[in-house]
């Protein structure tokens, strides 16, 4: 018996422009924007892969590179909020700055699920016969029973 299960990061890292544009604050050299980023730590992996300086403490989580600087706060939903700031900063470059971090987090997400699917598979009696990361970034991945 085998399994094949495919962890796709593109669903989990598409961010509707329509929903960032709905949830867009615009203040001079500050844009804010929803985002659905709720795992601290997956966040933060996320932007040390970016190569952002990060500091956090136990309501933020701040990243700074290239000009930029995004505040990470919880909303009252647990939601976290970012908050671009920038000299010059507009909507369109906040909307890009986000879906890059949103993207890097899908990613987190991505291999956390997939660690955690190798964990359980070999508790179940399973093992990995098989695993691809395909053109989509999705991992592709044949399980077979051991008994």
């Amino acid at each position: 018996m085998s399994v094949v299960l495919k962890l796709r990061s593109q669903a989990l890292a598409q961010l509707n422009a329509a929903t960032l544009a709905a949830h867009t604050q615009a203040q001079a050299g500050q844009v804010t924007v929803r985002t659905r980023m709720r795992h601290r730590d997956l966040l933060t992996k996320a932007l040390t892969g970016l190569n952002a300086q990060v500091t956090s403490d136990e309501n933020t989580v701040v990243a700074q590179w290239a000009g930029r600087r995004i505040q990470f706060t919880y909303g009252p939903d647990g939601v976290q909020l970012a908050h671009v700031d920038g000299p010059s900063i507009n909507p369109a470059e906040a909307e890009q700055l986000v879906l890059s971090v949103d993207n890097a987090y899908a990613a987190e997400v991505q291999r956390q699920v997939y660690e955690r699917l190798k964990e359980r598979a070999a508790q179940s009696g399973m093992r990995v016969e098989s695993e691809r990361t395909n053109a989509d970034q999705s991992i592709s991945v044949t399980l077979v029973a051991t008994s």
